[in-house]
Protein backbone atom coordinates (compact mmCIF):
# COMPACT_ATOMS: atom_id res chain seq x y z
CA UNK A 1 0.00 0.00 0.00
CA UNK A 2 2.14 2.71 -1.46
CA UNK A 3 4.89 3.97 1.03
CA UNK A 4 5.17 3.75 4.30
CA UNK A 5 5.21 6.83 6.38
CA UNK A 6 7.39 8.03 9.37
CA UNK A 7 5.83 7.99 12.87
CA UNK A 8 6.25 11.53 13.92
CA UNK A 9 6.93 13.42 16.74
CA UNK A 10 3.59 15.28 17.70
CA UNK A 11 3.29 17.75 20.77
CA UNK A 12 0.39 17.35 23.37
CA UNK A 13 -1.13 14.43 25.44
CA UNK A 14 -1.95 11.49 24.31
CA UNK A 15 -5.74 10.47 23.57
CA UNK A 16 -7.21 2.38 20.98
CA UNK A 17 -11.10 0.72 20.26
CA UNK A 18 -12.84 -2.05 19.23
CA UNK A 19 -9.81 -3.23 18.25
CA UNK A 20 -7.30 -2.74 20.38
CA UNK A 21 -7.27 -0.81 18.45
CA UNK A 22 -4.16 1.00 16.70
CA UNK A 23 -0.50 0.58 17.20
CA UNK A 24 0.64 2.36 20.40
CA UNK A 25 -1.22 4.28 22.26
CA UNK A 26 1.17 4.16 24.89
CA UNK A 27 -0.49 5.73 28.01
CA UNK A 28 -3.01 4.27 30.74
CA UNK A 29 -0.87 1.88 32.65
CA UNK A 30 -4.35 0.36 34.24
CA UNK A 31 -4.20 -3.37 34.28
CA UNK A 32 -7.28 -5.44 33.93
CA UNK A 33 -7.23 -7.34 37.77
CA UNK A 34 -5.21 -10.18 38.42
CA UNK A 35 -8.11 -12.75 38.66
CA UNK A 36 -9.75 -12.28 35.63
CA UNK A 37 -6.98 -11.62 33.16
CA UNK A 38 -5.83 -15.09 32.76
CA UNK A 39 -3.30 -14.44 30.00
CA UNK A 40 -1.62 -11.60 27.74
CA UNK A 41 1.07 -11.28 24.92
CA UNK A 42 2.41 -9.46 22.71
CA UNK A 43 5.04 -9.91 19.91
CA UNK A 44 6.63 -8.93 16.96
CA UNK A 45 8.51 -10.45 13.68
CA UNK A 46 8.41 -9.37 9.89
CA UNK A 47 6.93 -6.17 10.32
CA UNK A 48 3.76 -7.53 12.21
CA UNK A 49 2.61 -6.97 15.62
CA UNK A 50 0.62 -10.01 17.55
CA UNK A 51 -1.51 -9.40 20.55
CA UNK A 52 -3.08 -12.36 22.49
CA UNK A 53 -5.16 -12.31 25.48
CA UNK A 54 -7.44 -14.34 27.82
CA UNK A 55 -9.39 -13.44 30.22
CA UNK A 56 -12.59 -14.20 32.70
CA UNK A 57 -15.33 -11.62 32.88
CA UNK A 58 -17.91 -12.35 35.88
CA UNK A 59 -21.09 -10.93 33.09
CA UNK A 60 -23.74 -12.86 30.71
CA UNK A 61 -21.66 -13.18 26.94
CA UNK A 62 -24.39 -11.22 25.89
CA UNK A 63 -23.29 -8.33 28.01
CA UNK A 64 -19.60 -8.39 26.11
CA UNK A 65 -21.19 -8.87 23.22
CA UNK A 66 -22.81 -6.02 23.81
CA UNK A 67 -19.99 -4.03 24.57
CA UNK A 68 -17.66 -4.96 22.00
CA UNK A 69 -20.47 -3.73 19.23
CA UNK A 70 -21.46 -0.49 20.71
CA UNK A 71 -19.36 0.83 17.54
CA UNK A 72 -20.42 4.45 18.21
CA UNK A 73 -19.60 4.68 21.76
CA UNK A 74 -15.83 3.05 21.77
CA UNK A 75 -14.00 5.49 23.38
CA UNK A 76 -15.74 4.39 26.45
CA UNK A 77 -13.52 0.84 26.23
CA UNK A 78 -10.50 3.31 25.60
CA UNK A 79 -10.27 7.14 25.32
CA UNK A 80 -7.32 7.23 23.07
CA UNK A 81 -9.80 6.69 20.26
CA UNK A 82 -10.78 10.56 19.70
CA UNK A 83 -13.86 9.07 17.29
CA UNK A 84 -15.60 6.12 16.01
CA UNK A 85 -18.25 5.75 13.38
CA UNK A 86 -20.11 2.72 11.95
CA UNK A 87 -21.89 2.55 8.11
CA UNK A 88 -23.18 -0.23 6.04
CA UNK A 89 -20.35 -3.07 4.95
CA UNK A 90 -20.22 -4.47 1.86
CA UNK A 91 -21.19 -8.55 2.23
CA UNK A 92 -20.68 -11.03 4.32
CA UNK A 93 -19.24 -8.21 6.72
CA UNK A 94 -21.98 -6.57 9.07
CA UNK A 95 -21.05 -3.59 9.92
CA UNK A 96 -17.91 -1.48 8.81
CA UNK A 97 -16.56 0.61 11.52
CA UNK A 98 -13.65 3.68 11.56
CA UNK A 99 -11.89 4.74 14.45
CA UNK A 100 -9.41 7.54 14.85
CA UNK A 101 -7.01 7.02 17.38
CA UNK A 102 -4.39 9.51 18.87
CA UNK A 103 -1.38 7.28 19.46
CA UNK A 104 1.88 8.06 21.49
CA UNK A 105 5.48 5.97 22.20
CA UNK A 106 6.25 7.50 25.22
CA UNK A 107 4.68 10.80 25.05
CA UNK A 108 7.29 11.95 22.33
CA UNK A 109 5.93 10.66 18.87
CA UNK A 110 2.78 10.44 18.68
CA UNK A 111 -0.13 10.67 15.78
CA UNK A 112 -3.91 10.12 14.49
CA UNK A 113 -4.34 6.42 13.22
CA UNK A 114 -7.02 5.83 10.99
CA UNK A 115 -8.57 2.55 11.43
CA UNK A 116 -11.12 0.71 8.58
CA UNK A 117 -12.18 -2.52 9.64
CA UNK A 118 -15.12 -4.73 8.16
CA UNK A 119 -16.57 -7.35 11.29
CA UNK A 120 -18.14 -9.94 10.83
CA UNK A 121 -20.41 -10.30 14.33
CA UNK A 122 -22.21 -13.91 15.75
CA UNK A 123 -23.15 -14.10 18.91
CA UNK A 124 -20.27 -15.72 20.19
CA UNK A 125 -17.70 -14.42 17.88
CA UNK A 126 -16.29 -11.41 16.38
CA UNK A 127 -13.91 -10.87 13.75
CA UNK A 128 -12.59 -7.71 12.12
CA UNK A 129 -10.53 -7.27 9.05
CA UNK A 130 -8.64 -4.24 8.28
CA UNK A 131 -9.41 -2.38 5.27
CA UNK A 132 -5.98 -1.67 4.31
CA UNK A 133 -6.84 1.37 1.37
CA UNK A 134 -8.60 3.40 3.77
CA UNK A 135 -6.03 2.34 7.00
CA UNK A 136 -3.05 3.50 7.90
CA UNK A 137 -2.31 -0.13 8.73
CA UNK A 138 -1.67 -2.41 5.26
CA UNK A 139 -3.15 -5.12 6.58
CA UNK A 140 -4.63 -6.49 10.32
CA UNK A 141 -7.32 -9.05 11.94
CA UNK A 142 -9.06 -9.12 15.08
CA UNK A 143 -11.07 -11.84 16.61
CA UNK A 144 -12.89 -12.19 20.09
CA UNK A 145 -14.46 -15.26 21.31
CA UNK A 146 -16.66 -15.84 23.75
CA UNK A 147 -17.17 -18.73 25.79
CA UNK A 148 -20.18 -18.87 28.38
CA UNK A 149 -19.21 -19.71 31.91
CA UNK A 150 -21.87 -21.26 34.11
CA UNK A 151 -20.62 -17.55 36.04
CA UNK A 152 -19.68 -15.59 33.30
CA UNK A 153 -17.72 -15.75 30.19
CA UNK A 154 -14.12 -16.44 29.32
CA UNK A 155 -13.40 -14.07 26.74
CA UNK A 156 -9.78 -14.68 24.20
CA UNK A 157 -8.64 -12.04 22.18
CA UNK A 158 -6.91 -12.39 19.09
CA UNK A 159 -4.92 -9.98 16.67
CA UNK A 160 -2.36 -8.97 14.23
CA UNK A 161 -1.63 -5.56 13.14
CA UNK A 162 1.43 -4.28 10.18
CA UNK A 163 1.72 -0.46 10.47
CA UNK A 164 1.95 1.61 6.91
CA UNK A 165 4.34 3.56 8.24
CA UNK A 166 7.88 3.45 9.86
CA UNK A 167 8.50 3.21 13.37
CA UNK A 168 11.62 5.73 14.23
CA UNK A 169 14.17 3.84 15.42
CA UNK A 170 14.84 5.85 18.34
CA UNK A 171 11.35 4.36 19.67
CA UNK A 172 12.08 0.60 18.07
CA UNK A 173 9.91 -2.17 18.53
CA UNK A 174 10.42 -2.74 21.96
CA UNK A 175 8.61 0.93 23.18
CA UNK A 176 5.59 0.23 20.46
CA UNK A 177 4.81 -3.98 22.10
CA UNK A 178 5.03 -2.16 25.95
CA UNK A 179 2.35 0.68 24.68
CA UNK A 180 0.72 -2.10 23.04
CA UNK A 181 0.03 -3.88 26.23
CA UNK A 182 -0.72 -1.24 28.39
CA UNK A 183 -3.59 -0.34 26.18
CA UNK A 184 -4.78 -3.97 25.84
CA UNK A 185 -4.55 -3.79 29.24
CA UNK A 186 -6.79 -0.67 29.62
CA UNK A 187 -9.08 -1.87 27.23
CA UNK A 188 -10.01 -5.27 29.37
CA UNK A 189 -10.23 -3.99 31.86
CA UNK A 190 -12.73 -0.79 30.92
CA UNK A 191 -14.79 -3.73 28.85
CA UNK A 192 -15.20 -6.22 31.95
CA UNK A 193 -15.95 -3.15 33.92
CA UNK A 194 -18.76 -2.16 31.49
CA UNK A 195 -19.98 -5.51 30.49
CA UNK A 196 -20.28 -6.36 34.58
CA UNK A 197 -22.49 -2.29 34.48
CA UNK A 198 -24.81 -3.97 31.92
CA UNK A 199 -25.73 -7.01 33.02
Amino acid sequence: MGRRRLLRPFPGGVGGGLFVAAIAAALGSMSAAAESLLTLDVSHADGRYRLRADMEIAAPAAAVHAQLTDYADLTALNPAIRESRVEAAPAPYDARVTTLVRACVQQLFCRELKRVEDVRERPERLVAVIVPAASDFSAGRTEWRLYPQSDGVRVSYRAWLTPDFMVPPVVGTALVKQGLERELRRLLRNLERLARARS
